[in-house]
């Protein structure tokens, strides 16, 4: 059965079926991306901290503009070249089409990549310091962990009925136990090697013991043969004193803290929080304390030139004075003289990850370590950073999704509708144009991003 209406157009609409279709859905799209830009707006004018600006690697966003731009105009020259039965060329021009979709999406992966890897700390005292963990000899990241020396006990608390947190030592806590599996004794004198066999047995005892004395929950504490050392990334452990740490299965070992400080490869200083900048906790002798006179120059070099350029206008409310005076970004690993001060970059957020010995993308940055008090927030460049970034992860997301399913749908009229372009080029070129809508409407909500994220 043939459906009707899939190349000529209806009598009482003019047009075919798929083309009502694809502007019905459409319409959808616009309104979902007018309400998350609406959002963006919004959250922007009400946000109670410094809005990032010029962040994003405008470069590279321009170029994936280009990209885009090339892509759109390339599905109209295959439509119109199956319209005029010029399937040699249809066939190059649709396949540009996907490769310009995926050039772009590989660009966004990159773009990505160095946010996954670029970090920010936030100090006690608001200021933001930006940089990247040291990396091993495999230039393989190394994580920031909490490190625990002398630990001799486990205290694991056992539900009788199910719970949101149950001792789960297998999962938890061995992982991350340095050298090889640890032995432990029980309260019996029992000596066993913590898997989950043997735990399955310890908990089972443990649970059928506070049935039977009325109570909610067991404790059991094993003791180490011998004295162990574990490592944890923040994210893996609930807490910890001088002498414990609690893991995320409620587990407590008994030991002595070892090291918690954070090791950072530093390529900017973010003073746009702190009343005072040039008394930044960041210039502490423990950290940056050589770069004051450099973070003071480059400020001062930039509100007279702004003084002198825009002089009607003002200071306090120019976004772009505010990151260019007070973002201070690093590019050395030792202070620049006072009359080079001023060289800071203006889109140098997306520093490249160093390399060993804290070598990256031509840069050499300072490496600070930073005490565990010093510290309010550390996260690296997603989501969980701040608003700004969550806006960014979710319409580029969201964005890229459609390029993906865009460039899919394209791919198939290119591989699998041969047939159709031979026997039926009319209906295939109907296809197209509904495709390259589609692909229209992807490349017009990127001409409203890259202005909105990258350069406002």
């Amino acid at each position: 059965m043939d459906i009707p209406y899939t190349v000529h157009a209806r009598p009482d609409t003019g047009l075919y079926n798929a083309k009502i279709g694809i502007w019905l859905f459409l319409a959808s799209e616009v309104m979902l991306f007018g309400g998350l830009f609406s959002a963006y707006i919004f959250l922007r004018l009400g946000a109670d901290y410094p809005w990032p600006v010029h962040d994003l690697d405008v470069t590279l966003g321009f170029w994936n503009t280009i990209v885009l731009i090339a892509s759109s105009v390339t599905v109209v020259m295959a439509w119109a070249s199956v319209k005029l039965r010029r399937y040699g060329q249809y066939k190059i021009y649709m396949a540009i089409t996907v490769i310009c979709a995926g050039v772009f999406m590989f660009n966004k992966s990159l773009e990505y990549k160095a946010k996954l890897k670029h970090y920010a700390v936030k100090l006690t005292d608001g200021t933001i310091l930006t940089g990247h963990m040291p990396e091993d000899e495999h230039h393989n990241t190394i994580p920031y962990r909490i490190k625990f020396g002398e630990i001799t006990e486990l205290s694991l608390t056992i539900p009788v009925k199910k719970s949101a947190i149950t001792a789960d030592p297998v999962g938890y806590v061995i992982p991350h136990i340095e050298g090889e599996a640890p032995k432990f004794k029980t309260a019996d004198g029992k000596e066993i090697t913590l898997d989950d066999a043997a735990f399955a047995e310890l908990s089972a005892a443990a649970v059928e013991k506070a049935w039977a004395e009325g109570k909610g929950s067991a404790t059991v504490k094993l003791t180490a043969v011998t004295p162990l050392k574990a490592a944890a990334k923040p994210s893996e452990i609930f807490g910890y004193t001088a002498d414990s740490i609690t893991f995320r299965d409620g587990t407590t070992a008994k030991g002595k803290l070892l090291d918690d400080k954070m090791t950072l490869l530093v390529d900017g200083i973010d003073a746009r929080g702190v009343a005072q900048p040039d008394k930044s906790l960041a210039f502490d002798h423990r950290y940056l304390g050589a770069w004051q006179p450099a973070f003071v120059a480059n400020r001062e070099h930039h509100i007279a030139e702004f003084e002198e350029n825009y002089p009607t206008r003002d200071k306090e409310k120019s976004a772009t004075l505010q990151k260019e005076s007070l973002f201070y970004k690093i590019h050395s690993s030792t202070p620049p003289a006072a009359d080079a001060a001023h060289g800071g970059d203006k889109h140098g957020a997306e520093a490249h990850a160093p390399a060993e010995g804290g070598h990256g993308g031509g840069h050499d940055y300072p490496t600070v370590v930073i005490d565990k008090k010093d510290i309010t927030f550390f996260s690296n460049f997603t989501p969980k950073l701040n608003t700004y970034y969550a806006i960014y992860f979710t319409l580029t997301g969201l964005h890229g999704l459609h390029v993906v399913a865009g460039a899919l749908v394209l791919l198939y009229f290119l591989v699998f509708n041969g047939r159709m372009l031979r026997e039926d080029p009319e209906h295939l070129a109907n296809r197209i144009e509904v495709g390259g809508l589609f692909w229209h409407f992807v490349d017009l909500v990127w001409i409203f991003l890259f202005p909105l994220l990258y350069l406002l």
